[in-house]
């Protein structure tokens, strides 16, 4: 597998144990930029933009998870960010601003609640093809839970109207996350995804141990009015079980993955990809395996990216990370790369962000480490997942080959005719 080296990177300095899902990318201020979030599990929440801190917030208990999102519905994103007792906080910027505004807003916690502790994962997805994002939460005691945010509009006599269905035109009128379902399982849960089937409708994909994973249809849209929650359509999928090496190793699943151009027209879902803790990387489409690879590292972050110069005709690259650093860059045809870190990492994140007020996102790759450095790799792109030939192709002819003969003796040797 070739090797490769980035160059352009940020390097900041974090504090604290960082969990594998407190690190996220996204515009989080709504200012058209995009931000760095890292929570810690001392309770520390720090957002990055361009090469400084934007803003800090502190005692936020031990942050398992972070999310970014509009999660209010209301056409702006939000911060959602979990502890690991329990604590499910909103920040959000109510003031839009300009990039080039030097006075940025800044977030402020509107809405605090309590739910069940000990997520791991945090997922703001239309799940039930309403049209509205929903919050989808994955716990260590091996349950998923599914919120909605729900208005609690003031009256004209200054009650509180509870049930409301407006969207939240401001973050300050009360409100609260709704509960909507709830899923259990057998086996502890490695990540949650959503993908869209063949039709367009999402599904949530759970990963289970041993490279498998439940596929979880949410209820109809038609009941998302009426108060009575549909039946969910849960199948179990072994996949390739079969040939795993350790049928209880940890999973990780990513869905919506963007095929290339030329599949994107046909009667087929999107696709998925599959990691184990043991090293095993697979591309799914419609359950069936289109490829798989054995490395020899513990892949536990899985993420898409593109990376590749021409994205739109190739599709999405597939990212996955080891605890050793060494990252994997796949395109959709088993093409791969890797890139080495020199420390060992304990979080990962692949996506966007501006390097600079006002301009475009690139790509980038974001480690934290085990000596609280956070090392984050911009214009991260390749030309080719393959190697190139230096010298240009040539015909076969026998004229062709007897010039390209006499001029490699003459180069060489000083032979000539």
């Amino acid at each position: 597998m070739r090797a490769v080296c980035f160059v352009e990177r940020m390097e900041f300095q974090a504090s604290g144990n960082v969990f594998p899902n407190s690190m996220a990318l996204g515009d989080v201020n709504n200012d058209g930029d995009s931000e760095l979030v890292v929570g810690n599990t001392s309770g520390e929440l720090t957002i990055f933009k361009g090469e400084k801190i934007l803003q800090t917030f502190t005692k936020l208990g031990m942050i398992t998870a972070v999310g970014i999102g509009d999660i209010f519905n209301n056409g702006q994103n939000a911060l959602v960010v979990v502890s690991g007792d329990g604590w499910c906080r909103i920040l959000f910027n109510s003031k839009s601003t300009d990039a080039t505004n030097e006075q940025v807003c800044g977030l402020s916690v509107v809405h605090a609640q309590q739910i069940p502790p000990n997520t791991k994962v945090v997922l703001l997805e239309d799940v039930d093809g309403d049209g509205c994002i929903e919050l989808v939460l994955a716990l260590t005691d091996r349950v998923v839970r599914s919120y909605r945010w729900e208005c609690e509009e003031i009256t004209s006599t200054g009650n509180i109207a509870s049930g409301s269905k407006g969207n939240i035109g401001n973050p300050s009128y009360p409100g609260k996350l709704r509960g909507l379902n709830k899923w259990e399982f057998a086996s502890q849960i490695g990540s949650v995804t959503i993908n869209h089937n063949a039709d367009g409708t999402p599904c949530l994909l759970v990963a289970q141990p041993g490279g498998t994973f439940m596929k979880i249809r949410c209820p109809e849209p038609g009941t998302k009015d009426t108060g009575d929650l549909a039946p969910s359509y849960i199948d179990y999928h072994p996949l390739s079980q079969c040939h795993m090496r350790n049928p209880n190793v940890s999973t990780e699943i990513l869905g919506d993955i963007e095929p290339p151009a030329s599949l994107r027209k046909g009667e087929r879902g999107m696709r998925y990809a599959v990691a184990t803790l043991d090293g095993t990387l697979m591309l799914v489409e419609d359950e069936e395996i289109l490829w798989s690879i054995q490395v020899d590292h513990q892949l536990f972050a899985l993420t898409k990216l593109k990376i590749l110069d021409g994205s739109d005709e190739t599709g999405e690259n597939i990212v996955a990370c080891s605890w050793d650093g060494q990252t994997y860059i796949l395109d959709q045809e088993k093409k791969s790369v890797r890139f080495q870190l020199e420390e060992s990492v304990h979080a990962f994140c692949a996506g966007y962000y501006s390097t600079e007020p006002g301009k475009h996102p690139v790509p980038c790759l974001v480690y934290t480490t085990f000596t609280n450095k956070i090392y984050l790799y911009y214009n991260v792109s390749l030309p080719s997942m393959v190697t190139r030939r230096f010298t240009p192709p040539v015909n076969n002819g026998s004229e062709d080959s007897h010039k390209k003969r006499k001029l490699t003796e003459w180069v060489l040797y000083g032979i000539s005719e």
